[in-house]
């Protein structure tokens, strides 16, 4: 009889029903009482038609098909309440991460590896037995290890520090499902509690709050590890030209370190700059800003780096890489001119030598001709002057304007020229002159909106008298006035730098504006910039730069160094028709990455319809295609993601299916992440806080009697809920099935008997 009814029938008496269906009990009889009212008015049409013994047979066996399979579809499951047929569990979850490597946990024998002191707590060392020999007498214990995930272990002295990252949440969501079905008296968690992902530890314990159970933390580590340099973090720019100056910020954390300290930007085997740290007493933080100039392309890896100190317990995270995408494509530059001048001439020199810009100029014979130099077939157009649509002007990413005046443009391109510094992120530079400022009819224009300088219609005449520029106070600090990388040779050379000839006199300097030169006797502004929207201006009000060329050596390249500085400052955040980028730049191997492009018009309007695909070129030389897909969230932003199984650099390259958008190219790296090691101390009071959310303890590695104690404390507490006990499922027994057919045999044999369909 036992296989009718798949248990032994005494597992039925010593035990009881429970469902498993996520369908409350309430809306299962409202489901059967339905299926009853649906019942009795299938049948209205034929009760005349038959005998009422033999209509109440047959509706009473309908419904009996309906409330057998309601029971069925319920998941009938039995509990058996004997503890000695079904020992009550006790889960432990160990902590594998990285973090768990470092050497400070204390021991008879002296500090040791956290990953160390968690396995003698568990497995014992020698003689001397662990606290899984302890439980084992009167539970079962499951043993997990854990970090991005939970994993069965066999055997707890094979715990190993490896794991990238810390989730605590999946894993204990991992564990508590496989334990889901068996009596679970408390869990053990032995961890740092260091670097956690996808959750803090409070959501773990909220897994087994939710089901009563309670969980005791085993804190591993020191709360305070001494003498330690860390690289906390490293803001730098995705992307920059080449030799364009760019600023990184790095945050260092500091413990118990005196005396100075050397902070290095290192690519490859090369020191690219380095600088002397002298730690802050008051504080175990240092913010340091430094700047430096790349001179090769394509994706580069550094890393900001400080040597390990001595006596330091944590080295892995003394430095941190970051990656910087090298732009080695020409810079396209507008440069509108009034007359064949020699600032003209000198300015657009000073650029055209330069393989990394390309310069159109824009010469002015006549009130309706042009002479143009540098432009490409596509730009044939500007014969008739300076562009009228988004179309044309946002090709360029800079504009120079020289001595032409206001009238020279129309009301809508003097828009068009907000616009372009506004919302497409270029840069514009106004250089003095007769025509310039407000000389020239720029107040109350867009144009005088963007510039740094207030300018007005009683603006001073054009002077072509000779005149010291000198930086000011905080000018030297700024990205466009370092010329030269040494602070102090710097200095010495903008207080050699000749003399310039003519000056636009304006009202004066915006607030918002940073004022980079003025006139060492009068004060004058002679060269201020700003941000405005996603661009940035430049206003240089005289229109004798070139006089710094002819009063140098021919050697000297001050002149030229300074105004391509400038302009590749100005275009910083020019926008481009497609751009890809990645949601991290550094990957831990197996990681997802975001693949993110975005795809405009011509005119910078958003692109929905684009075909978008991009292909990834891991260290190996493989490429995989991907197609992205428009995220309907967001205009003209398409997205992918791809998962790295190798570590080294990755390069992505995005481009429009028909479409003669040029490519984008960005890249990421893969490498063994160090934020394990950030912050390593072990964390306590998040710890003890997880334990108290859900009725547990928390103990030192040194208490593993007290522990083994209130582990047992919690299996008689779950013996005298009447909890212990296993849940075998009954839905599928025999006995159920063949009743079902039986009731269904009857009722098509009535049925037909009767004449029915």
């Amino acid at each position: 009889m036992d296989w009718l009814t798949k248990y032994p029938l005494s597992d039925y008496r010593i035990g009881d029903l429970q469902f498993l269906s996520r369908v409350p009990g309430e809306l299962r009889l409202l489901l059967f009482l339905a299926a009853i009212g649906v019942s009795v008015y299938a049948y209205a049409g034929v009760r005349q038609r038959l005998p009422r013994p033999v209509y109440l047979r047959v509706l009473g066996l309908r419904l009996g098909i309906l409330a057998l399979l309601l029971l069925i579809l319920g998941v009938p499951t039995l509990r058996r309440l004997d503890p000695q047929d079904s020992p009550a569990f006790v889960a432990v979850l160990a902590d594998t991460s990285r973090s768990m490597g470092i050497a400070d946990a204390a021991t008879p024998e002296g500090p040791a590896p956290r990953i160390e002191a968690a396995r003698r707590l568990l497995a014992g060392r020698g003689q001397e037995p662990g606290l899984l020999a302890a439980l084992s007498e009167s539970v079962r214990v499951a043993v997990y290890g854990f970090d991005l995930d939970a994993r069965r272990l066999k055997d707890p002295a094979g715990l190993e520090a490896t794991g990238p990252f810390t989730n605590p949440f999946r894993s204990a969501r991992t564990a508590e499902a496989e334990l889901r079905a068996v009596p679970l008296a408390s869990v053990i968690l032995v961890s740092d509690g260091c670097r956690n992902e996808g959750g803090p530890l409070a959501e773990a314990a909220r897994l087994f709050q939710g089901r009563g159970v309670p969980l005791h933390v085993v804190g591993v580590g020191n709360a305070s590890p001494p003498r330690d340099v860390e690289v906390v973090s490293v803001v730098a720019p995705r992307r920059v030209r080449r030799n364009t100056a760019a600023e990184i910020v790095v945050t260092l954390r500091h413990t118990d370190i005196a005396g100075p300290m050397e902070l290095r930007i290192v690519r490859g085997e090369t020191v690219v700059l380095s600088q002397s740290v002298t730690p802050t007493p008051d504080t175990d933080l240092e913010r340091l800003s430094l700047q430096f100039t790349p001179d090769h392309d394509g994706l580069a890896v550094y890393r900001a780096e400080v040597p390990v100190a001595e006596g330091e317990t944590v080295t892995e995270n003394n430095a941190r890489e970051f990656t910087v995408e090298i732009q080695d494509d020409r810079l396209p530059v507008l440069y509108a001119e009034g007359s064949p001048r020699l600032e003209y001439r000198f300015l657009r020199r000073a650029l055209f030598r330069d393989p990394n810009f390309r310069v159109v100029g824009l010469l002015r014979l006549a009130s309706d001709r042009f002479y143009v130099q540098g432009a490409d077939e596509s730009e044939k157009w500007l014969t008739e002057g300076f562009p009228r649509t988004p179309e044309h002007l946002f090709g360029f990413q800079a504009v120079i304007l020289g001595d032409v005046e206001a009238a020279m443009f129309t009301p809508e391109q003097l828009a068009l020229l907000e616009e372009f510094v506004k919302t497409r992120g270029g840069g514009l530079l106004m250089l003095g002159g007769v025509n310039s400022f407000g000389l020239g009819g720029y107040a109350g224009t867009p144009v005088a909106r963007l510039l740094p300088v207030r300018v007005g219609a009683g603006d001073a005449a054009y002077s072509d008298e000779t005149l010291q520029a000198q930086p000011t106070a905080e000018a030297l600090a700024h990205p466009v006035m370092q010329l030269l990388p040494d602070p102090e040779q710097n200095r010495r050379l903008w207080s050699s730098v000749p003399d310039l000839i003519g000056i636009t006199p304006v009202s004066g300097v915006k607030p918002d504006a940073a004022l980079l030169l003025a006139d060492r006797r009068a004060g004058r502004p002679v060269f201020a910039v700003q941000n405005y929207g996603a661009g940035r201006v430049g206003a240089f009000t005289s229109g004798g730069s070139w006089y710094w060329q002819v009063s140098m050596p021919a050697s000297d390249e001050t002149h030229e160094r300074f105004w391509k500085q400038v302009i590749r400052w100005l275009v910083l955040g020019a926008r481009d028709h497609l751009t890809v980028e990645t949601d991290a730049e550094i990957y831990a191997r197996l990681s997802p990455v975001l693949i993110r492009a975005t795809v405009l018009h011509q005119d910078l309007r958003p692109n929905n319809d684009a075909e978008v695909a991009a292909s990834v070129r891991d260290p190996l030389g493989n490429t995989t295609d991907i197609p992205l897909e428009w995220t309907l969230s967001e205009e003209g932003v398409y997205e992918c993601t791809y998962t790295p199984e190798t570590e080294g650099n990755y390069e992505v390259s995005v481009r429009v299916e028909a479409a003669k958008t040029d490519k984008a190219v960005t890249g990421f790296l893969v490498s063994e992440p160090v934020q394990e090691f950030s912050d390593a101390g072990l964390k306590r009071e998040a710890l003890e806080a997880a334990a108290r959310l859900t009725g547990g303890a928390y103990f030192g590695t040194d208490e593993a009697a007290a522990l083994a104690q209130r582990v047992r404390q919690d299996v008689r507490a779950l013996q005298r809920s009447g909890r212990v006990g296993g849940r075998s499922p009954i839905w599928d027994m025999p006995l159920l099935f063949l009743l079902l057919i039986g009731l269904m045999v009857a009722e098509w044999v009535i049925r037909r008997r009767n004449g029915l369909a």
